[in-house]
């Protein structure tokens, strides 16, 4: 059962990741190569078909990351999170202790950046006295969509580090 958690959790964080660098490196790229309009439109379009894919896979993988901690071969149980425990040498191997608080730290900074960029855009496109497709473009959600990438290659780096040292 470990395996088959932590095999769907790697899925949704490729799913996740994947989404956001293909997103930066050949969807921006090629819609900023375009007109306002169909450049806002194309971006919008394509938003619109991940976020249902993304979002999902954030919300399988965050319960899937649960499971691995519970089904791991060094178990922590979830009580162990909350009461500080599990970010405790000698209450759980070394390893959890350094790289588990800052995996949480940076999974929740991911999510608040998209969830800010994903916010922001549909308030300009709902804004937007014309075709909502067509809603001029948001910086400041942009800015957050592009460090939310930065932060979610970080996360690999730190889920590497967790389970391998």
């Amino acid at each position: 059962m470990y395996q088959i958690c932590v095999w769907i959790h790697i899925l949704m964080a490729i799913t996740w990741v994947g989404g956001l660098i293909y997103t930066a490196a050949v969807v921006v790229p090629l819609a900023v190569r375009r007109e306002p309009v169909e450049r806002q439109r194309m971006l919008r379009m394509f938003g619109r078909r991940f976020r249902w894919i993304g979002w999902g896979a954030v919300a399988i993988a965050i319960v899937t990351g649960l499971g691995n901690l519970t089904l791991r071969y060094s178990p922590i149980k979830i009580g162990q999170l909350f009461n500080g425990e599990a970010f405790q040498v000698g209450k759980v191997d070394e390893f959890t202790a350094i790289w588990l608080p800052w995996k949480l730290f940076l999974v929740a900074l991911m999510i608040l950046l998209m969830a800010f960029h994903d916010i922001t855009s549909m308030r300009a496109a709902r804004k937007y006295q014309g075709d909502p497709e067509a809603a001029p473009g948001n910086r400041a959600g942009s800015a957050a969509a592009a460090l939310a990438t930065l932060v979610a290659l970080a996360v690999i780096y730190v889920s590497v580090r967790l389970v391998r040292g």
